[in-house]
Formats: structure tokens, sequence, C-alpha cells
């Protein structure tokens, strides 16, 4: 049997902002099918890193800390150390996502009510999310025992947004719809749109990475591990699962967006006989605000009923804005507690019957308000991406390493992974990090590296039987194997 309570978790996290507010924006930019690709390597290395990640969490038991507790333990402290620190500031990041995709929303609505708090503009939305994130740090002390009472009643609605969409794109478009670029079904639209777009600045791998941070729930029920009955079944079939549930989704999504709205729209009141070409006509207003390149509401627009797809909107933010703060400083206590880095100790401390990271929270709040301060989801998603890529590799890596390494602890349940897809997935989220950008991409490499180096040289006293001991003893062994066979000399003495 599987539990739920993995499967919802991942639908959650990857059913998110990015479906509601930048889907529509990934297929004004790469056209149907280069967007279709996008969110199809997206999954690719998802699938392969999920397939990594199901052999090590059923090898040996899964405690709380997550992707943390399983890597440290099957490839030792130096490896989990730095994927911990990676991670934790991945997730932190993760809350700005999510709550600048909540206060872009709320600003839209204001507009629409004409009316703003500064300037309409980006301080709106940095107000908004300081504000937000303040708010969900309160939610996270008081305690989050009826948060996952609450999942269930969140994909509900979000499955209910998704129809709302689905069903209004059957909807013709009324005029003011059209004036906005929803044209309804149309097969000159698809093919017109079928094709990639690029605007200035922008090609396949920066509009991926963008995108992105949609595919990176897969670890949000590992990241659960200590809550679920049986983390070793429960967590590979449902991360598959909930992944080959959201690829299909997605790609749909994308199709129907491409096939019922135009790149680019004026939003002028129609007059009788207004054509596509009146609509798309920019000049007129000295600019677009309209379609799929320059609404993040087009699912709103296309959609049967608003309301619903609002509710959809804040449904997803909100709740894995509260899942990142209080997963990050979930893991970071556990790194605490194996004392690998000197002198942060004191976030190890946990208050009340649930051991709740309230230090780690404060720390996880300060970093996420440092993001918002950026105040674009488009600034802020390629972070995230170069973040969770890098952890991606090193999980990939870690399961590679175990499995070559022959460790005779590494033993996993989960029969179908491959110590060379493992490598793949490994080299293929590396590759694609340094497309995205290349700087990020080396700078997180260079303090990966750095803390690896740091904490092998620091030795921290643990002994968790991890693959990189395994392949020190399996060494020796096999030198000493090797001496039987060399003829005693009086030189070698």
């Amino acid at each position: 049997g599987m539990d739920p309570g993995s499967l919802v978790r991942c639908l959650l996290n990857i059913w998110g902002v990015i479906l509601f507010l930048r889907l529509s924006w990934v297929v004004g930019q790469a056209g149907i099918g280069l967007g279709s690709g996008i969110v199809i390597l997206a999954s690719i290395v998802t699938m392969l890193t999920t397939l990594s990640m199901s052999a090590i969490c059923t090898n040996g038991e899964v405690r709380g800390g997550g992707t943390y507790y399983m890597i440290s333990r099957s490839l030792g402290p130096e490896f989990g150390g730095s994927i911990g620190l990676i991670f934790s500031l991945a997730n932190a990041v993760a809350i700005a996502l999510y709550v600048v995709g909540f206060s872009e929303t709320v600003r839209d609505l204001c507009k629409q009510q004409g009316t703003f708090i500064v300037d309409g503009g980006l301080n709106d939305i940095r107000i908004v999310s300081g504000v937000t994130v303040i708010v969900l740090l309160g939610i996270a002390i008081i305690g989050t025992e009826w948060e996952s009472k609450a999942q269930m009643v969140l994909l509900v609605i979000l499955l209910v947004a998704m129809v709302d969409f689905v069903v209004g794109a059957m909807i013709p478009p009324s005029s003011v719809e059209q004036s906005r670029g929803y044209f309804g079904w149309s097969s000159t639209l698809a093919l017109e749109n079928f094709g990639p777009n690029f605007q200035e600045g922008e090609n396949f791998f920066t509009v991926f990475a963008v995108y992105f941070p949609a595919a990176t729930g897969i670890l949000a029920g590992a990241n659960i591990s200590g809550d679920l009955a049986d983390p070793q079944t429960s967590i590979p079939k449902g991360t598959y699962l909930a992944i080959i549930v959201t690829t299909i989704s997605y790609v749909f999504f994308a199709i129907v967006a491409g096939c019922v709205a135009v790149r680019e729209a004026n939003g002028l009141p129609l007059v009788n006989s207004t054509t596509l070409e009146d609509v798309r006509n920019c000049t007129l207003t000295g600019g677009c605000e309209y379609g799929l390149l320059y609404d993040s509401q087009v699912m709103e627009l296309v959609s049967a009923f608003g309301p619903l797809v609002y509710a959809g909107i804040f449904a997803a933010t909100l709740s894995s804005a509260l899942a990142s703060l209080v997963s990050a400083p979930k893991v970071f206590q556990a790194l605490c507690k194996d004392r690998i880095f000197p002198h942060i100790e004191i976030f190890a401390k946990g208050y009340g019957k649930s051991n709740e990271p309230r230090r780690g929270y404060l720390l996880a709040c300060a970093i996420a308000l440092g993001c918002v301060a950026i105040g674009d989801l488009n600034a802020i998603a390629p972070i995230i991406s170069n973040f969770f890529m890098a952890a991606y590799a090193l999980i990939n890596f870690s399961c590679f390493h175990a499995s070559y390494a022959k460790s005779p602890g590494f033993r996993p349940a989960f029969k179908y992974y491959n110590m060379w897809l493992s490598l793949i997935g490994s080299m293929l989220c590396v590759f694609v990090m340094f497309i995205m950008n290349w700087q990020t991409a080396l700078i997180t490499f260079a303090v990966v590296l750095g803390l690896y180096i740091y904490i092998s040289y620091r030795k921290p006293d643990v002994n968790w039987g991890s693959s990189t001991q395994a392949q020190i003893y399996k060494d020796a062994l096999n030198s000493v194997y090797r001496l039987q066979t060399v003829q005693e000399h009086v030189k070698n003495y």
C-alpha cells in the first residue's frame, strides 16, 4: 500500500505558482512545441533524480531530515553536509518565489479595482511580500499540526481551479476577453503559437530556468520522511505518480493556452469590425500589456469563473511557501544536530513536543525577506533552479558513487535504479546548470567543493558507515589481496 501523504505533498508542490502565473509566458516565449519540450526536459531530470532518491531512501531506515539524512547516511558527512546547506538555502529562497507570486496576484487584483499601495509596481509587490513572510513565520511558530490536515482541502481547491480553466477554454470569449488576447479555440492560433518567439535576452534555457522551480516539488515527500508510516514504499511510488500526473497536466495546459490566446494584445475596447490584427497592434497603445507574453493572469482570463483561479493561486502559493518555510529549518536542524559545521549548534535546539526549530524559522524568514526585496519572479526563479539542480546533481552522484564503490552497506530495496542512469542524471543536471547561467553554476560548484574540502579537513566525529568509507576499506582489502602474488625482495623490506 501507499501512504497518500507523499503523493499529495508532491502534487501540491509541483502544481504551484509557475503553473498559474508563468506557464502562459513560457508558451508565449517558446511556443507550444518547445514549451512542451521544456516541461519534458524538467521531468526527465526529476525522473532520473527520483530513481536515485528511491534507491537511497530504501537503503536502511529514513528518519527526519529528509534529503539531508538520506545522503549523509549513505555518502558520509562531506557530501551530506554540502547538500544539507544547499538544500536548506534553496528552500529558504523558494519561500520568496511563492510569496512574490502571491503578491504579484494581489497587485494585479488591486490594479483591476483601480487601487494600489505605493506605485502599483515593484514596491507594492515588495510590501505585500514582506508582510506575508512575517505572517507565515507567525503561523509556523504557532505550529503546523493543522497543515497536514489542510493538504487535501488545498488539493481540491487546486483541482477546481484547473477544471475552471479548461471549462473556460470551451466557452466563447466576450469582446473584453478578446481585446485582452483570449480568442477561443483556433487552428490558426495553434499553428502560429507552435514555434518559438523569444523576446530579447531570452532563449530556450533562460525560459527553462524560470520554469524549472515548477518541477522541484519531487522531494516534498522525502522531506516529510519522518512523518510517513512506511517511507520506503510510499516515497518512490508517490513521487513517480506525482511526476507522471503533473507532466501530463503541464503539457496539456501549455497546449490549451497556445491554442486559445494570442502572444500580444493591446486591451483596447473592440469596435464592430475588429480583427486579430487590431488587437495585436501594439503601436496604438505604446506597447502591449496583455497576451501570453505580457499578462501573467492568462489562466484567470480564460477561466469560466475568475475568482476560482485566484483561489487556486492563493492556495498554491501560500501552501508551498509554508511548506518551504517548515522544511528548510527542519533540514538545517538535522544538519546542526550532527555538528558537522562549528558554531551553528544554536539552530539545533527544538521547542515543544514536536521539536520545532524556531530559531531556524527566524533564519529562513530573514533569507526570504532578503530575496522578496528583488520583487521579480523571473529573477528569483533562476536562483532556485540553480540550487535545486546542484542538489539533484549531488543526489544522483551519491547514488552512483555508492553503487560504483560496491559498498557492502548499499543494498537498496528499490530494484529499478541503475548506477549509470544516476551518473547520466548527475551530468545532465550539471550540463543544464551551466547552460542556464554559467556564472552562478561556477559559484555554486566552488561553494560545494569548498564545503566538501572543509568538512573532510575537519573530520567530524561521526560513524555512519558511508560509501566513501567503504571505498577506502575495499581499496585496502584489494591491495592486501594483491600482496599474495608479490614475491619477497630485500629492497621491499
